[in-house]
């Protein structure tokens, strides 16, 4: 796909984040756009910003748990935009806690979302992608779908799965030689709100899941303060890497030196992994936030 004008795209977890700033790129480009999020207020924020591009914006703002609300979103979405071009599975949360700390419930909320709505969007909307000249299903999936770290479990597991369905699903368009690209996106530390926002099971001060990202705190609000400034990424830079690895049809989406880093040495190194993942934490000061630059249209 070289350019996304006049294309529509779907993109979950659009209220904020690495979603906002895909939707505001690809107005830029002028692509039209469906913004998924639970948050109506953020998702009328980012409308508020995309309108100004002279393109076609709907909203959608419901539970990505409401499978009943995704089954009925494509019907939905062609009736005002005619058609679809590209779906992005952005949307995430966090749960923060040991195995022994989380529960039934908190692996249920966690998994549902992380995981089965990937499933579930993809699969609905594959159909009305496989009708068009080209298309594309772009997942988020996070460097902690390469490896696991301590208090993640429920993360792990659900980034983990959209790597292997996404991939799964990758391979399977390519041997039909459908016109569907299936892209899997692995973000490194990126400077959004996803560590304020999680549901803590637990929290020490200096706690080891915050460590991993540079964070000393004593206290959830310090941590997730210093997760966002400290990140050596910014959702915008995250959008414009995703979006040129879509026109470069790279299907396996590395963001932020970090991300390479330890997707490079947990392949090199899985038994002593464990003690590398704590090298970036103290070098985190040298690789400065990577800043995106609009551009200007001709």
């Amino acid at each position: 796909m070289k350019n996304f004008k006049n294309k529509v795209a779907l993109i979950t977890g659009a209220g904020s984040g690495i979603g906002r700033a895909l939707a505001i790129q690809l107005a830029e480009s002028g692509c039209n756009l469906a913004l998924v999020d639970w948050n109506e207020k953020t998702l009328k924020e980012t409308e508020e910003l995309v309108r100004k591009k002279n393109i076609a914006v709907s909203l959608h703002p419901f539970d990505l748990r409401e499978k009943d609300k995704i089954e009925s979103l494509p019907e939905e979405i062609i009736e005002i935009h005619k058609q679809i071009d590209i779906v992005i599975n952005n949307a995430g949360l966090s749960i923060i806690g040991k195995v022994d700390e989380v529960n039934e419930d908190d692996w249920q909320f966690g998994v549902d979302i992380l995981l089965n709505a990937v499933i579930q969007m993809s699969t609905v909307f594959l159909p009305y992608l496989q009708n068009r000249q080209e298309a594309a299903i772009v997942n988020v999936s996070s460097i902690f779908g390469l490896f696991s770290v301590p208090k993640q479990s429920i993360y792990n597991v659900g980034k983990f799965g959209v790597k292997a369905f996404t991939e799964s699903l990758s391979l399977e368009m390519e041997m039909s030689e459908s016109p569907v690209e299936v892209y899997c996106v692995f973000p490194g530390h990126i400077g959004t709100n996803i560590y304020s926002s999680s549901r803590f099971k637990s929290f020490e001060a200096d706690d080891a899941g915050a460590a991993i990202f540079g964070a000393k705190a004593s206290t959830i609000e310090e941590a997730g303060t210093q997760f966002k400034q400290n990140a050596p990424s910014s959702p915008e830079f995250a959008a414009k890497t995703i979006l040129n690895g879509i026109k470069k049809k790279n299907k396996r989406i590395l963001i932020g030196f970090d991300a390479k880093f330890y997707d490079l040495m947990s392949r090199l190194f899985p038994k002593n992994f464990l003690k590398i993942i704590w090298i970036l934490p103290f070098l985190r000061g040298i690789f400065k936030p990577k800043k995106y630059k609009p551009s200007v249209n001709k």
